[in-house]
This record gives C-alpha cells, sequence and structure tokens, in this order.
C-alpha cells in the first residue's frame, strides 16, 4: 500500500514538471518571437515613378483649350446678332425693309455661315487627331461628334435659323470642356488665340459695316489678306505663300486652310478668302 501511495505521488510530480516544462517553452516561444519581430526591419516599397504625358497629348490638350475659346468667344459675340438678323428678315417678309437693307441683312447671313465653316474646319481637323493618333484614344468619347454638331450649326444657320444655330454650337463647348476636365498635362500660359470670326458683322445693324481687314503695306506695295479676296490675290498679298494647306470638301463645296507662322491661317471657301485668323 505505502509502495502504491509512493508510486502515485511521484507520478503526480511528474505531471506537475511536465506541466511547467510546457508553459516554460511556451513562454521562451514567445519572447523569441517577439524578439524576432522587433529586430526584422520592413522591406521599404519601391517608390513608384510618375507615368511620362505623350506629347499628342499635352498638344492635343493645348487645341482643345484654344478651340473652346474660339467657341465661347464666338457664340457670345453671334448672339445678338443672329437676332437681329432673324427680325430684320421678319419686317423684309412684311415688307417694311428697304431693298438696301435685305441686301446688307443678306450679307451678313453669308458672313455668319463662312465663320461656322470656318470653325467646323478646325473641330474636324481636331476630332480626327482623337481619332488617328493612339495616345489620343481614350478621350475620344468625350469629343467625338463636334464635327457633326458644327456641320448641325451651319445647316440651321443656312436655314436661316441663325438663332437656333447656337443651341449646338454650345453643345460642342460642353464636350470640349469635359475632354479638357480628363485630359492630364499643362496648358500654356500664354495669351490665347485670336477667335476664328472675324467674318462677323460689329453691330446689329443691317446696314451697319464690317470690320476691314484689308490694310496697304507701306513698305511693299502689297495688301494685307482681305475676306474676299481671290486664292491669286491671297498669293500676291504681304502673307505670300502659305507653309502648308489643309483641304476638305463638302456638299456646300471645297474649303482650303492655308497655314502659316506665327499660328496665322487663311480660311477660302471655293477660291476665296472667307475668314482670316491673326
Amino acid at each position: 500500500m505505502i509502495k502504491c501511495l509512493a508510486y502515485i505521488e511521484q507520478a503526480g510530480m511528474l505531471m506537475r514538471i511536465t506541466r511547467f516544462l510546457t508553459v516554460f517553452c511556451i513562454l521562451l516561444t514567445l519572447v523569441f518571437t517577439a524578439a524576432a519581430q522587433k529586430t526584422k526591419r520592413p522591406v521599404p516599397r519601391p517608390t513608384p515613378k510618375p507615368t511620362p504625358i505623350s506629347p499628342d497629348v499635352i498638344a492635343a490638350k493645348q487645341q482643345v483649350s484654344n478651340q473652346l475659346y474660339n467657341i465661347n468667344v464666338f457664340v457670345d459675340k453671334m448672339g445678338p446678332i443672329a437676332v437681329a438678323i432673324e427680325d430684320l428678315d421678319r419686317e423684309a417678309a412684311s415688307g417694311k425693309l428697304k431693298k438696301e437693307a435685305v441686301d446688307a441683312n443678306e450679307a451678313n447671313k453669308k458672313k455668319i455661315i463662312a465663320a461656322i465653316r470656318g470653325l467646323r474646319d478646325g473641330l474636324v481637323s481636331l476630332e480626327t487627331d482623337f481619332r488617328t493618333k493612339p495616345a489620343l484614344g481614350q478621350y475620344l468619347v468625350k469629343i467625338q461628334g463636334i464635327g457633326t454638331l458644327c456641320a448641325q450649326s451651319e445647316d440651321k444657320a443656312i436655314a436661316n435659323q441663325f438663332v437656333a444655330s447656337k443651341d449646338p454650337l454650345r453643345q460642342i463647348a460642353q464636350k470640349l470642356n469635359d475632354t479638357l476636365a480628363v485630359m492630364p498635362g499643362p496648358l500654356s500660359t500664354g495669351v490665347l488665340p485670336a477667335p476664328q470670326n472675324r467674318t462677323l458683322p460689329v453691330s446689329n445693324s443691317a446696314t451697319s459695316k464690317t470690320i476691314p481687314v484689308s490694310t496697304q503695306s507701306a513698305t511693299t506695295g502689297k495688301r494685307e489678306p482681305a475676306i474676299g479676296m481671290t486664292a491669286a490675290e491671297a498669293l500676291e498679298s504681304t502673307w505670300g505663300a502659305p507653309s502648308a494647306k489643309r483641304n476638305s470638301a463638302t456638299a456646300n463645296g471645297s474649303t482650303e486652310v492655308w497655314m502659316y507662322p506665327g499660328n496665322r491661317s487663311l480660311y477660302l471657301f471655293n477660291g476665296k478668302i472667307t475668314n482670316i485668323v491673326k
């Protein structure tokens, strides 16, 4: 009996020793794990390099900004003139307008239509860049349709709906704004380009004069380019031959854009100057 109790006591002591060793090993493991975590240094993550912006994107963003400026200025100036033209049309229909005033009003209509056509050439060229240049393809969804909208504006003006012809131009301005918002890169901080609306009359009166754009050079005797000049006369002007040309044809006729150094351009419709950008 005594031997049995001794065996039981020894077994209990062994169990206590085993438990102590188990707890001791666990504590040692935790201590070494904590020490290892303290000494382990975090691996530095490489700093991501900024993605370079394509030169095509930077140039196109500036062109979008320029066209937006042209459209906004054109619509602002065209607004009261369009109202006056339609008012004079109603007077002409009632027989209350003299022939000279009717003729002047018709001339103003042609000038506005030619100016819209000049805007359309620039917009179509810009949209074509977004369709053909890989770097601009991701922004096409924002800008596509501006050429079609400008053609709609021209069609409305041809139909004597001059006030309504502003609506497609406003839609174009919104598309250009949306495109600028998603395009990366800086914009030039220089002076904005002159708006392409040199053919607009300077007042709401149908009998008013238009701004003269033709002047004589005192040194060479040659004339400055002027609205209505033929292509041959333009070549003999102070601007001379262009450095580059762009041609387009529509159902209404053919348009040529003559480009000169200093961002100057002449727009010729059916062989005559209809718009001048200096």
